[in-house]
């Protein structure tokens, strides 16, 4: 017996004993075995959507639909959208923009990756990729430079000549853009130039090939560039091309369209005539028919010239999209904040699905009913047969992008999360209905972009929630009721003391996208909220103090407000130099990490008095690069952690550094992480300091060795951005908050917590295993066929059958470790505390730490010799009684 542990489970205690058979000599077993039984599970939710950037149906099949997510990989229905398959979820990269599929074999799929809309949260690709096989699988067939492809067109008649348009990086100058074409399926590509702008600068941003002639194509070309401070959109090289010769030569379009610097530009060409197009245009605006400028243009001619229809053009950086309905050329789509339809050829537009939530960037329409599309926006998928008047919701998609979570201390504890344009979201992490978590049990708690959220460990009804740029409230989570209580001049106590030239007009205080709000370890009444200055509320944010100056570099020219280009554009995404990341000291009261968007590393260590810029002693990192994580140790209160991320300056590094002596000296931790995995979050371990987790654009990271290595622990998990994660202080789960395929979570981190070399140089070992819960069925709601979304349950639940009444069963984790060198069988034992019932169980040995699902339920005890003695006089009675020979016989041969 190597350990023996208290297993306590619905109010029985039982002791549990472990027995290996091994040879002496020890052999180290690698990570990724250590980790096998570890297994992530995704909750959703699935109410609120997600971003869609692209839909492609069979022409003469719409059930058969492929869905593009903004970062939450592609998506598969054969059935119309009843039922969704990730068919693009383990590849190098979850951003997609744009999708094609060959109309002439559907089996053949290209997916241009990165997004190509252009606010500040987009992530990026590796390039385009295709599938012969439906989806099943993909190949990565070049262009990886490109970072976003804003569309894709395969030739309608010869599968092999594919055409790509890419933007290019959205950050920097650097990589490929511009308008490539393949002849041979993507092996190798060529740039089209030959009268196209090939500046380093301007990109592809749509192009459109006419459906009776694919030899005339025509694409829109585009300049823009983000900083993390400001974002320029337009330039004098964009603008509409057209070609006749395949690609080979090009000519600019000019002819009743704006002159001067142009900026996003998006293309639509009509299919029984495709003499007819439609064009939206960014450029200086007009308000004036008369004088081209910004807003909806046609033709009729082919592109010869144009006519200047409307001056509509709604935040034309994010939006651009424009179609013309298939069977009829006065039917005009324009996705933007709202969904705007012309049925006069572009002339005027109105509003059409008022209930369906705003800001739209995909549209599919039916080339065989004029009624029939699928639509998609910020907050999801949505379909219509009777053009407009009523949408079903996909609810099934769970593609939602987290920026932040949190937890509660209920049981099961719920899970809330703000996310990218959906407000801010709360739900359980376990249900006891059979069919899994449903989203009947999530909710809504605010509008805005969702960021941060706190919840008192002490009273769950008590959340404290955060919205873009510091948006502070206190929500009650049983009455639903919510209440401002952001810092401003009225109610902070020092106001006057800290900002003595208040007199002088405008607002001192700046708040990133996604400022910090934290709880206080020490005394959850006290939280802290970071914007240029840090903010403390001792009494739940009634009143504020400001506790640091200006801990921001408070570069001019990155706090100027003004952004967008051509099209100003200032809704905060680009407030700059202000705090990103904070942490208190678990250990120190009084002892501050703040970390900002500008590259500072500050740190106080008298509750906010006086502060010590530690950035410069940071080795190897760029100066100004965002800090994404200060985390303080739970262990030594001179131990801290920063990691810094560069894609918003066109630098893809990782950046992990460890100090040991508060911020006087660093140790790069960052160790073999690879590559090109910008670092958005870090987390130590609440019970093991060599325990530690980072979340990346594109996977999950584990160390068990205090960062000297580092492990993908994917296990399950798709790839995908993770920004946040949280670690149940109570029942020690890890929760992760996802960009682009919403909550997932690693049930049971314990064996982890207690893992140490000695064990890992033991034979085998019975870790110390966390309470398991009796939970009986619940179920919510009535039948519901096949359209629902339901989130995974623990590990130690399954449904009982497959029948929608059926209930589950739930199990006990009993979590062992067993080393490489063991080679006879394992046998593990369950008694009750007082040795009456017992429950016992062998098996072959698996290296690593392992997970054996117990049902809680003893065996059945020995029979006394009175009990069989009884068993054996009723049998011999029910022979006597039985009058069929072969049931006779059968008793007969069972005694």
């Amino acid at each position: 017996m190597f350990k023996v542990s208290k297993f306590v489970f619905h109010c029985v205690v039982a002791i549990l004993s472990l027995w290996v058979i091994a040879d002496a000599t020890f052999a180290q077993v690698a990570e990724e075995n250590l980790i096998k039984d570890f297994r992530w599970r995704n909750i959703g939710p699935a109410n609120m959507g997600g971003r869609v950037v692209d839909f492609e149906a069979v022409d003469n099949d719409f059930k058969k639909v492929f869905l593009a997510s903004a970062s939450g990989g592609v998506w598969k229905s054969v059935n119309g959208g009843i039922t969704w398959k990730p068919i693009f979820e383990n590849y190098a990269s979850a951003s997609i923009g744009d999708i094609a599929i060959s109309q002439q074999n559907p089996d053949i799929i290209w997916v241009g990756t990165g997004e190509a809309n252009n606010r500040n949260s987009v992530a990026w690709g590796d390039g385009i990729y295709k599938s012969t096989d439906g989806g099943e699988t993909f190949t990565n067939m070049g262009l990886e430079s490109t970072h976003q492809i804003a569309r894709v067109i395969i030739h309608p008649r010869d599968e092999n000549t594919v055409y790509a348009a890419a933007i290019g990086h959205l950050w920097g100058l650097s990589g490929d853009r511009g308008l490539f074409k393949t002849t041979d399926g993507g092996q190798t590509w060529v740039k089209l130039t030959n009268g196209l702008p090939d500046d380093g600068k301007t990109g592809a941003i749509d192009l459109v090939m006419d459906p009776k002639n694919s030899n005339t194509l025509y694409v829109a070309f585009y300049e823009r560039l983000r900083r993390p401070w400001t974002f320029t959109s337009g330039g004098p090289n964009g603008g509409i091309f057209k070609s006749t010769n395949g690609g080979r030569s090009w000519k600019k379009l000019t002819k009743g369209l704006p002159e001067g610097d142009t900026g996003r530009i998006g293309l639509a060409v009509y299919r029984q005539n495709p003499r007819i197009l439609m064009a939206i245009v960014e450029a200086e605006r007009t308000n004036d028919l008369s004088v081209p400028g910004s807003g909806i243009y046609r033709s009729e001619n082919g592109g010869d010239s144009w006519e200047y229809v409307n001056t509509y053009n709604n935040r034309p950086f994010y939006y651009s999209q424009i179609r013309i309905n298939p069977l009829d050329d006065q039917r005009v789509y324009v996705l933007t904040t709202s969904f705007q339809v012309s049925l006069d050829g572009g002339q005027n537009f109105s509003r059409m699905g008022q209930q369906v939530e705003g800001d739209f960037h995909a549209i599919w329409l039916d080339p065989n009913d004029k009624d029939r599309y699928y639509i998609g926006n910020d907050k999801g998928a949505h379909f219509t047969q009777d053009h407009g008047e009523n949408f079903i919701f996909f609810d099934n998609i769970p593609i939602s992008q987290y920026y932040a979570v949190g937890v509660d201390m209920r049981d099961p504890y719920y899970v809330y999360g703000g996310l990218q344009d959906n407000g801010t979201w709360g739900g359980p992490s376990f249900s006891r209905d059979s069919r899994g978590i449903l989203n009947d049990s999530n909710w809504k708690l605010h509008w805005g972009d969702g960021m941060y959220i706190q919840i008192d460990p002490t009273d769950w009804r008590t959340v404290y929630t955060e919205a873009e740029n510091g948006s502070f409230r206190l929500y009650d989570a049983e009455t639903y009721r919510s209440e401002r209580r952001r810092p401003n001049a009225g109610n902070i106590s020092n106001y006057d003391e800290m900002i003595p030239d208040r007199g002088q007009g405008g607002n001192p205080f700046r708040f990133n996208w996604t400022s910090p709000l934290v709880m206080s370890p020490h005394n959850p009444k006290t939280l802290f909220l970071g914007g240029n200055h840090l903010f403390k509320t001792i009494d739940g944010g009634l009143h504020w103090e400001i506790i640091s100056p200006d801990l921001s570099t408070n570069d001019p020219v990155k706090t100027e407000r003004n952004s967008g280009g051509i099209t100003p554009d200032n809704s905060g995404a680009e407030t700059h130099c202000a705090i990103t990341t904070f942490s208190e000291s678990p250990i120190t009261p009084g002892l501050y990490w703040v970390g900002t968007d500008d590259g500072n590393v500050q740190i106080t260590r008298n509750g906010g008095l006086t502060w010590t810029n530690v950035r410069s002693r940071i080795p190897g990192v760029p100066e100004g690069i965002w800090v994404t994580r200060v985390e303080a140790s739970h262990f030594d209160d001179a131990v801290a952690y920063v990691t810094f991320e560069g894609h918003r300056s066109d630098i893809f590094h990782p950046y992990v550094f460890k100090t040991t002596d508060y911020g006087q000296t660093w140790t790069n931790i960052t160790s073999n992480i690879p590559d090109g995995q910008a670092v958005y979050v870090f987390k130590e371990d609440l019970k093991n300091p060599n325990l530690l987790f980072v979340g990346t654009e594109f996977a999950f990271f584990i160390s068990l060795n205090g960062g000297e290595s580092w492990t993908r622990f994917m296990n399950n998990l798709p790839t995908v951005a993770v920004h946040d994660m949280v670690i149940h202080p109570r029942d020690n789960d890890l929760v992760i908050g996802t960009h682009g395929r919403a909550i997932w979570i690693l049930d049971d981190i314990t064996p982890l917590q207690q893992l140490n070399d000695e064990i890992l140089n033991s034979k085998g070992f019975l870790f110390e295993n966390r309470r398991a819960t009796i939970w009986e069925n619940v179920n919510r709601g009535g039948q519901r066929a096949n359209f629902y979304f339901a989130g995974e349950n623990p590990p130690s639940v399954e449904k009982t059958s497959t029948s929608e009444r059926a209930g589950f069963r739930n199990y006990a984790l009993i979590s062992y470790y067993i080393n490489s060198t063991v080679t006879g069988p394992v046998r593990l034992e369950i008694h009750d505390i007082l040795d009456k019932n017992v429950f016992a169980t062998e098996f072959a040995p698996k290296p690593g730490i392992n997970r054996y699902r117990w049902d809680m339920r003893f065996d059945p005890p020995p029979l006394s010799d009175e009990q069989v003695a009884q068993i054996v006089q009723q049998a011999r009675e029910r022979i006597q009684n039985t009058g069929n020979p072969q049931a006779r016989q059968q008793l007969q041969d069972a005694l």
